[in-house]
């Protein structure tokens, strides 16, 4: 036998051979392992995930329970189950065990927001709150929600009502057409006038009543639908006056009229509002414009009683008009200390000689022979009448700080700026900004019966334990905003809260005005005249929120006795822009076919309202929800939560 030796090719190809099987089983080792590794990290990832999962819907669940917590905490708020305190905070809820859910606890504590300013019923910006719940489980989680919630003030209706009746038990009904720009509600039946033409009155936004809408089907509805037997919202007592005199009270700006004497339409004291352009740029919309005066009669000798208001004045004795005891019933507007012919005297308008300073003719014969001076000044174009204490009654149209029987208050706090300083009336002028008055807070209150009128610049409301008397037009420096959208918190707003009236006056501005005619004995009287130095006759402006605790309406809406309808005296149109809100439904006129006795009324609603209600306006006690806001459970307590705020 030959032997032969190994190539040297086959020993290599044997020795990588034997090289790939070790790396073949390598290689399943190592696949084991990652399969291995990735079943061991799947089954982990799968109890991790439903550990999340069961940790992510346990504090979902306490989510759940502790929003609900807010809102049952608002609903027994409003059903006046529980009360937020003025000061400090309250529970409403101590770790109360929550049902179906074991181990599941939730505390829930109410408190004011805002400063001491913020009443029961009445906020500087309204009344707001905050409800604040903490939910936990046995596991350890816990769940804190804090809910901001606001009460609705009055000023957001441009309706509201009571009792749907009159103050004298007389139904007044929605009619002729009668349109309604904002929200309206009634704790009473709302009644819509049955008849031709459709529609009797237009609703632009929500109706609600806590009865029913007698005659639905006669009105139009543009808002959402009306709503019947809702819950019923009841007004504030007259314990609110009490604390928003409190607030007026800080500032300096309570009113106490030394001389009440008249009927309930009858004020000594009223306040004037002017806007002055301290900064000479041509408006008056600056945050230190804002000024009002009061103005305050201490004597009814020798201008009668109504000289503040206006008022048309008592006639003198009669049988003194004619020579030899005739007598003849006088016209007494000729006797008024508050009109007269209006002339320009440099750069102002004065009245040199009111028609009662002017004398009757001493020789007359007759009533026409006697009156005839007093008479030609009446038929004057340029024949006005102002209220009592206004700078055009001065024969030289200057400033008077006094006159016969009043003046003007001097202001005893704030301040006012050099340039308003420097006006003569500067000494009686009272800021209107809290800047200038550092306790103002928007309130003015008066202690009794108050007129008020001019122009507003900045945000007040003025409140009188009686009577508020509307002696002319009351308008915002800046016309109200009647849209949504564009309102700000430092716009003009004015609010009118009285303890029981807020009446339309019936004086010689107002209401026109008629003498009697020429012949000897005047017999008969001329047709009516207007004496108003407003431009916006026959109307009259009132810009305002109106809150009457008994009724509003106009002075004397009801014709005197016997008065055939061809002489009612129709005194124009009250063009409100804000809301009327009353115990009873106002009147302010009477009808009779086409003729028209007081005055007539045309609603339009200030939208600014809504967001920025007049000062401690009063509230409807509602409360509505704002924001709501998670708070860190991290070193929560309740106590230190609610310090100091």
């Amino acid at each position: 036998m030959t032997l032969f030796p190994r190539s040297p090719r086959r020993r290599r190809a044997a020795a990588s051979t034997r090289s790939r099987r070790g790396y073949a089983l390598l290689l399943v080792l190592l696949v084991t392992v990652v399969a291995v590794t990735l079943a061991l990290a799947s089954a982990t990832q799968a109890t991790t995930g439903r550990i999340i999962q069961n940790g992510s819907e346990r504090t979902s669940r306490l989510d759940d329970v502790a929003l609900t917590g807010l809102e049952l905490t608002r609903d027994r708020l409003n059903a006046r189950q529980d009360s937020v305190p003025a000061e400090g905070f309250s529970a409403i809820e101590a770790e109360l065990e929550i049902t179906g859910m074991p181990g599941v606890k939730r505390s829930t504590w109410v408190s004011r927001l805002g400063n001491t300013d913020s009443l029961a019923s009445a906020g500087e910006y309204g009344v707001q709150a905050e409800i604040v719940t903490r939910v936990s489980d046995g596991f350890g989680n816990v769940a804190i929600r804090r809910a901001e919630v606001f009460q609705e003030s009055f000023a957001r209706y441009a309706s509201f009502s009571n009792v749907g009746r009159g103050a004298n038990g007389a139904t007044l009904w929605w009619a002729l057409g009668a349109q309604a720009q904002g929200p309206v509600h009634s704790n009473d039946t709302i009644w819509v006038w049955n008849a031709a033409p459709w529609p009797q009155a237009v609703f632009h936004d929500q109706v609600t009543t806590a009865r029913i809408i007698r005659n639905r089907a006669s009105a139009e509805y543009r808002g959402d639908p009306p709503r019947e037997r809702v819950a019923i919202i009841p007004l504030p007592t007259t314990a609110e006056l009490d604390r928003v005199k409190s607030i007026a009270n800080r500032a300096g700006y309570v009113f106490t009229p030394t001389l009440t004497v008249g009927d309930s339409a009858n004020a000594t004291m009223r306040i004037e509002f002017v806007a002055i352009d301290v900064n000479g740029d041509g408006n008056t919309t600056g945050a230190d414009e804002g000024y009002f005066r009061v103005y305050q009669q201490t004597s009814t000798a020798p201008y009668g009683a109504g000289y503040t208001m206006g008022a048309v004045p008592v006639p003198p004795v009669e049988p003194l008009l004619i020579p030899g005891g005739a007598t003849a019933v006088v016209d007494s507007l000729l006797f008024s200390p508050n009109c007269g012919v209006v002339t320009t005297v440099g750069a102002l308008q004065a009245v040199p000689q009111t028609f009662r300073a002017i004398p009757a003719v001493l020789t007359g014969a007759n009533y026409r022979a006697r009156m005839i001076n007093k008479q030609t000044a009446y038929d004057n174009v340029n024949a006005r009448c102002f209220l009592g204490g206004d700078d055009r009654l001065s024969p030289t149209g200057e400033f008077q700080p006094t006159d016969s029987v009043g003046g003007w208050m001097l202001r005893t706090a704030g301040t006012v700026p050099a340039a308003v300083a420097a006006r003569p009336d500067g000494a009686y002028l009272w800021p209107l900004s809290p800047a200038l008055n550092p306790d103002f807070r928007g309130m003015i209150f008066a202690e009794g019966r108050v007129a008020v009128s001019g122009v507003v610049r900045g945000r007040v409301t003025v409140s009188a334990r009686t009577n508020i008397i509307i002696a002319h037009d009351l308008v915002q420096a800046t016309s109200p905003a009647t849209a949504s959208g564009n309102c700000r918190a430092d716009d003009d707003i004015v609010g009118l809260f009285a303890g029981r009236y807020i009446l339309y006056a019936d004086n010689s501005l107002q209401a026109p005005q008629r003498r009697r005619d020429n012949s000897n004995t005047g017999a008969a009287w001329l047709a009516r005249k207007d004496f108003d130095h407003s431009p916006r006759r026959p109307d009259m402006a009132v810009h305002a929120a109106m809150m009457a605790l008994h009724t509003y309406g106009a002075e004397r809406p009801n014709p005197p006795a016997g008065l055939p309808a061809a002489q009612y005296v129709n005194r124009g149109t009250v063009r409100v822009i804000g809301g009327l809100i009353s115990n009873f439904i106002g009147q302010t006129g009477t009808m009779s076919g086409a003729n028209l006795h007081g005055v007539n009324e045309d609603l339009s609603f200030n939208r600014c309202a809504l967001p920025f209600p007049p000062p401690y306006f009063p509230t409807t006690g509602r409360w509505s929800r704002s924001q709501i806001f998670e708070v860190n459970p991290v070193g929560f307590t309740p106590s230190g939560w609610f310090s100091g705020r």
